[in-house]
């Protein structure tokens, strides 16, 4: 496999986006097996250890669900020429063509890139760390970037020139360089949230401009789906450990059961479980409700507090 066919394949991914619905399944599965190749770990990853592993990265990182299904991306990868499964004519599938997850274990399945590829890998490094560069930037917030390598054991990546200058969203959408100071102009250059506005003399010091249907999922550049953060903010936004809700005729602040502590730190989420957010100054762009909606139904952990 030649690096240009691996990096289309990266990019060809067939993922479900149907509703706007997240998928990152066959994302984070490619994300660990990366982490692995820079590890110089075996080429074939067994069963039962990519079982607790994606399972554990879906429930951080993937959305909102009882049910996870680590087993998906392990078959679906295959038709994305990335993944090989040796044995896989032994191994019964379900009625959508899905591995059984007791046989996966009973039979001590593994997966990995095919020969071809891992080999590229192994000779080209930088190439695993473009191609996770890639999946992080089409599938995640920016905000979640430096979690997700530290999970899956990726120390940096690396990004070709053309890609420093599109999206972290699908192929051929490029971020408009006027969305963060419009967002930030319209909610008066404080955190919508806690009014945070600290700077180094005219510098504004960990205030962001959040989207709140990731421009990965679609998300459109305009403040209307876009939110004035401190980085604190911004974080449990996009790790759903809050989102919003309407009252009242305006927008509060909603905090998922999940989140608990005592401290601090902790206070500055639950503390503002039900207050309002800033409205920005021009009315007309407050946030849509089908950019809330799509937050609430695709990264919020929900049920929210009491």
């Amino acid at each position: 496999m030649t690096r240009d066919e691996f990096q289309k394949r990266i990019e060809d991914i067939n993922t479900w986006r149907r509703g706007g619905k997240r998928a990152p399944h066959k994302p984070l599965l490619l994300l660990l097996a990366l982490g692995r190749v820079l590890a110089h770990e075996d080429r074939l990853i067994p069963w039962r250890y990519l079982e607790s592993r994606l399972r554990d990265l879906l429930q951080r990182f993937g959305r909102p669900s009882r049910t996870l299904h680590p087993e998906h991306p392990f078959r679906r990868l295959c038709n994305d020429g990335l993944w090989e499964v040796p044995g896989i004519d032994a191994l019964a599938r379900t009625a959508s063509d899905d591995f059984r997850v007791r046989d996966l274990r009973a039979q001590d399945a593994r997966g990995g890139f095919p020969r071809s590829a891992y080999d590229r890998l192994r000779e080209s490094p930088e190439l695993a760390l473009e191609a996770a560069g890639r999946l992080l930037d089409r599938h995640f917030p920016a905000s979640l970037h430096a979690e997700l390598r530290a999970a899956v054991g990726i120390p940096r990546v690396w990004r070709v020139q053309e890609d420093a200058q599109s999206s972290d969203g699908t192929p051929g959408r490029m971020r408009d360089p006027n969305f963060r100071p419009s967002v930030l102009r319209e909610y008066e250059r404080r955190c919508a949230i806690c009014a945070f506005d600290v700077r180094l003399g005219d510098e504004l010091l960990g205030l962001e401009a959040a989207h709140i249907q990731w421009h990965s999922h679609d998300g459109p550049e305009h403040v209307s789906n876009g939110l004035a953060l401190c980085v604190l903010h911004h974080k449990a936004l996009d790790r759903g450990a809050l989102s919003l809700e309407a009252r009242n005729g305006g927008l509060n602040v909603m905090v998922s059961r999940e989140v608990i502590g005592s401290t601090a730190p902790a206070n500055w989420i639950l503390d503002y479980h039900r207050r309002p957010i800033r409205a920005p100054l021009d009315p007309a762009l407050a946030p849509k409700m089908k950019f809330v909606r799509w937050h609430q139904r695709e990264v919020f952990r929900s049920p929210a507090l009491p």
